[in-house]
């Protein structure tokens, strides 16, 4: 385990100041910022179409036809080697952050909130169109990355990813992001499009660069270090290349901010139209007051169902019985969960602290005769350390107090309570609801490594070029968390006869250090993926010949493994399970708070082969009106699973320039998805949710007592279980694209680019959600049935109370939900690219760069089935099924602009992004059904710098930056921190000075 940052050095506000002081004296200049979006939506073309002279072409992603002059057909952007200097990212989920189509990002390092089922940790993800994690295929040199070994729930599925984390930001010398499927050149995942990454190559000399910032209002910091070196060996026959990256941030706590420091959020709707809405109260009726159901009701102590709870004393509360020490109360049914529930946020991490450390190394000897070996070596290191509120109870795994234990109220010792009805024999109590605060918080370490062996070799035959390497990557992630709690050890230490038992009866106040160890435990899980792969391609630019020039041809074939393996916890995967000692009932976890998973493993094999044709169909020679040049594409690839059967999909691309600057291109291709292999072989996966209980609010209208159902709030929790399927079927995909570039004559360095786009989308793999498969057992049971999807507890006396009068059958509380994982549904998407770039040159002022890159959707719709549409009569929102437009992080447009200045040696620019607005489903107002609108977001960066071009500070750039300058706090959504952290970013205003030196 890395040192702790305290013990490595010691950076404050200060410290910060002096290290801006020492660059201001030395030049008056503004850094860069980190998150920079310096993207320049380059048209990679043939010589028709006007492309920057200092824009570096590395290759063309979309095409295997090395040499071959197609790039103005494909829409492609590029952040080259010069765009990446000044993006000054500390970490791949920051360089990627700058692709504008880039769309709500979920595995994205700061998920604190889940359990340790989850993928937590130093981990991000690139989500190109915003229809899902999985869709865009990544690529390192061309080639595919391991999956991380962890996944998160998109929809209710679980969905894996590649950690662009892994990629060491210092190394990189481009990345070429394809906005258009892909699946006939490259297989499955690229859907949405491709984004590869070219490392270094070939470098020659050393350099260094070291940034250090600081967030404004919380205690947020950052360190980044890198180096680059390289050399050439064996007169020039040899280069080693070598970057390492070390990166350092420091935790916040969600106490730091005033929009995540309580999970109540109802306070920011104050003197608006939803001001009091439940919606927003997101803090859990789970508390230290405890919620507790005796064997048999006590008259003056309990509802007549046996449930009471714990409460301080209050004088305008005729029913509680003040009758416990320290001036404790009881009082008869549930707490009041307006006044009396548990702020959750109040000891939660919001950022975690992160220390990672990437390196690559390139080795590339040539060989002579045009044929070279080369190869990669790459290794990743990460730790993340974090922290969750304190361990809660579950009603699908609850604790039996036994009549015996020495504190329990109603039992038959020493503290039985007296005047009252209990029997001598005492009655047994069921912990229902408890959040055992006394224990701690929740100590949660996770750490990821990952390595990478790559050989190959390259060479030219004649006019053909030739590429085979093999491949071997593998990730581990150990997600570890301190201070969980033996379920079966705390009822042995609730169950005791002495005072040493523990007292769930005091709000948490009372037990000893010792006796709370009794029960403490660590848990873990750990996940393991592989990736092999061999491979083979051959290509030439000029196949044969038509009239209008060359037809190059690509040829390849592939073999690819794949494995993942999740371990996890003896206490969580079955070996030690849970059984209670007072009632025999035994439960599959043995982790309070956490339902049980079995351990899961899978693999396959694909087999692949492709073609693909490009070339000329009409040149300007032939000198034919309105047709300056027309050229195709067309490819298709055949891939053969060994568990999902085979698919073959192809692509066809035309690109037509009716005059020189006047660029139009059309694409048709098909795509696929193949089912990840978590989705087939995890046998069920357990997860705790809080659904609405529609039913138990009607019969509450049906009494007068709520108005509508948007007035309802959430039941307690509830175990999903969703089950695995191993005759899942892979998605398809149909993928349409027209786009234009114009480029007027008179005006240089000026280009406009507009690509329309639509993705259609069969056979999504999915599964309803909770609410919804609730939901349906509301409208079933209306109807005079119910959703066997639904599990409930037998009805209670307090139930039927509960369902008295209204007129509907008494009904027990959700216990469980279950769903299948199924090829269900279609989605269409579609959209609008735009952009401007624009440069002037050699003014007296300077040079001058503006971009502006925007994305509008048009449409995202996801068919509903008929039991959705049910719902949809009704009023329900339906969770991804139906119009998406605007829709839970689906904004209509994003932007992002730069301008930028240069003169001599000196820089300035200002960046600004902006996010649009949506509706966020999880809030629904109360009286007018409508969902909360999440405003729009626009933030600005200010950056500047000034680099040395003689003297001893040859090569040495300083920079000073100021992100987020107006200091824009996220737009509030009823989230778990208030914000949209997929989309919106919480770090605030932040300074940051860096330094960078180069030499031979």
């Amino acid at each position: 385990m890395y040192a702790s940052h305290q013990e490595k050095y010691q950076l404050n506000k200060i410290s910060l100041c002096l290290l801006s002081a020492l660059g201001v004296m030395s030049l008056p200049a503004v850094a860069e910022q980190s998150n920079q979006v310096n993207v320049k939506e380059t048209e990679v073309s043939n010589q028709h179409t006007k492309v920057d002279e200092d824009v570096e072409v590395i290759s063309v992603v979309g095409s295997m036809i090395k040499g071959a002059d197609i790039g103005g057909a494909l829409p492609v952007s590029i952040i080259d080697s010069k765009d990446i200097d000044a993006i000054g990212a500390t970490s791949g989920s920051e360089l990627f952050a700058s692709i504008p189509s880039n769309g709500t990002v979920s595995f994205n390092g700061n998920d604190v909130v889940s359990g340790v089922y989850a993928s937590r940790g130093d981990v991000a993800s690139i989500n190109l169109r915003s229809i899902g994690t999985g869709n865009t295929l990544v690529l390192l040199n061309g080639r595919r990355l391991v999956q991380h070994p962890g996944s998160q729930t998109e929809n209710s599925v679980p969905v894996t990813t590649v950690n662009v984390n892994s990629i060491p930001v210092m190394g990189i010398d481009a990345v070429e992001v394809l906005h258009d499927g892909a699946a006939a050149i490259y297989g499955s995942d690229a859907v949405a499009g491709v984004v590869n990454t070219q490392m270094r190559e070939d470098f020659s000399g050393f350099q260094f660069d070291m940034q250090y910032g600081q967030a404004e209002n919380t205690e947020r910091e950052k360190l980044n270090l890198n180096g680059l070196a390289g050399w050439d060996l064996n007169d020039g026959m040899t280069n080693v290349t070598a970057s390492v990256n070390y990166y350092y941030g420091s935790e916040v706590m969600a106490s730091e901010t005033k929009y995540s420091a309580n999970s109540d959020l109802r306070p920011f709707l104050d003197g608006t139209r939803w001001e009091g809405d439940s919606n927003f109260r997101n803090s859990s009726t789970t508390t230290p007051w405890g919620r507790f159901d005796a064997s048999q009701s006590v008259d003056g102590l309990t509802s007549s169902a046996g449930r009471f709870h714990i409460e301080g004393s209050d004088a305008s509360d005729a029913d509680q019985q003040c009758v416990l020490a320290d001036g404790l109360c009881v009082d008869s049914g549930a707490i009041n969960s307006g006044t009396q529930s548990y702020n959750t946020n109040a000891s939660r991490t919001l950022i975690p602290e992160t220390e990672r450390l990437n390196s690559f190394v390139f080795i590339n000897h040539d060989l002579g005769n045009d044929t070279e070996l080369y190869s990669e070596l790459g290794y990743y290191r990460a730790e993340s350390n974090s922290q969750r509120g304190e361990t809660a109870t579950l009603t699908s795994a609850p604790v039996t107090i036994s009549s015996s234990a020495y504190w329990n109220p109603l039992g038959s010792g020493v503290n039985q309570l007296s005047g009252y009805d209990i029997p001598s024999e005492g009655l047994d109590v069921i912990i229902d609801a408890y959040r055992v605060v006394d224990a701690g918080v929740r100590k949660i370490n996770v750490e990821n490594t990952s390595y990478r062996f790559l050989g190959g070799a390259r060479g030219d035959i004649d006019n053909w070029s030739w590429d085979s390497a093999a491949l071997y990557s593998a990730a581990k992630t150990v997600d570890n968390t301190g201070n969980r709690i033996s379920l079966s050890l705390f009822q042995e230490s609730v169950n005791k006869q002495d005072s040493s038992a523990y007292n769930p009866f005091c709000n948490a106040q009372c037990n000893s250090q010792e006796t709370i160890n009794s029960f403490l435990v660590d848990t873990s899980r750990t996940g393991e993926t592989e990736l092999g792969l061999v491979d083979f391609k051959i290509s030439t630019p000029s196949l044969f010949s038509l009239p209008a020039g060359n037809v190059g041809v690509a040829l390849g074939a592939e073999w690819r493994y794949e494995s993942f393996e999740n371990k996890y916890d003896d206490r969580l995967n079955g070996t030690t399970t849970y059984t209670d000692s007072v009632t025999g009932e035994n439960y599959a976890s043995d982790i309070m708070g956490s339902s049980g998973q079995p351990n899961s493993d899978g693999s396959r094999n694909v087999a692949s082969a492709f073609v693909e044709f490009a070339g000329a169909l009409i040149s300007p020679e032939m000198d034919i009106p309105l047709v300056e040049r027309l050229d195709f594409q067309i490819a298709g690839r055949f891939e053969q699973y060994n568990d999902v059967g085979s698919v073959f999909k192809p692509k066809a691309v035309l690109s037509w320039y009716p005059v020189n600057s006047l660029h139009f291109r059309a694409s048709y291709s098909e795509g696929f998805r193949a089912p990840n292999l978590e989705q087939l072989h995890t046998a069920s996966t357990t997860r705790v949710n809080y659904p609405t209980d529609y039913y138990r609010c009607q019969a509450q209208i049906n009494k007068g007592e709520l108005s509508s159902l948007s007035e309802c709030s959430s039941s307690d929790s509830v175990s999903n279980i969703r089950y695995g399927n191993p005759d899942l079927k892979p998605e398809n995909d149909y993928n349409y694209g027209l786009g234009l570039v114009y480029s007027p004559e008179l005006i240089d360095n000026l280009t406009f680019t507009a690509d329309y786009w639509r993705i259609e989308q069969e056979d999504l793999i999915g599964i309803r959600s909770y609410q919804n498969i609730t939901d349906l057992d509301y409208y079933y049971r209306l109807n005079g049935g119910s959703n066997e999807n639904v599990i409930r507890a037998a009805a209670t006396a307090d139930d039927v109370a509960f369902f008295s009068g209204s007129g509907l059958d008494a009904v027990g509380d959700i216990t469980e939900v279950i769903g299948l994982f199924e090829n269900l549904d279609s989605r269409v998407t579609e959209g609008l690219d735009l952009s401007i770039n624009y440069r002037i040159n050699d003014t007296q002022f300077g040079d001058f760069d503006f971009k502006l890159n925007t994305a509008k959707l048009l449409k995202a719709y996801q068919s509903l089935d008929e039991e959705s549409a049910q719902l949809a009569e009704l009023g329900f929102a339906l969770e991804d099924v139906g119009d998406l437009m605007q829709m839970d992080g689906r904004p209509e447009w994003q932007a992002t602009g730069t301008l930028s200045w240069s003169y001599e040696n000196w820089g300035a620019g200002l960046y600004g992004k902006y996010v649009g607005d949506f509706y966020d489903t999880s809030a629904i107002h109360n009286e007018t059904g409508e969902f909360w609108h999440v405003n729009s977001w626009t933030t600005f960066n200010l950056y500047g710098q000034y680099t040395y071009d003689s003297g001893s500070l040859e090569g040495t750039r300083v920079r000073l930056g100021m992100r987020n300058i107006f200091d824009k706090e996220p737009p509030l959504a009823d989230e778990t921190y208030g914000y949209n952290a997929s989309l919106h970013d919480a770090e605030g205003r932040y300074v940051y000075v860096s330094l960078s030196m180069s030499f031979d």
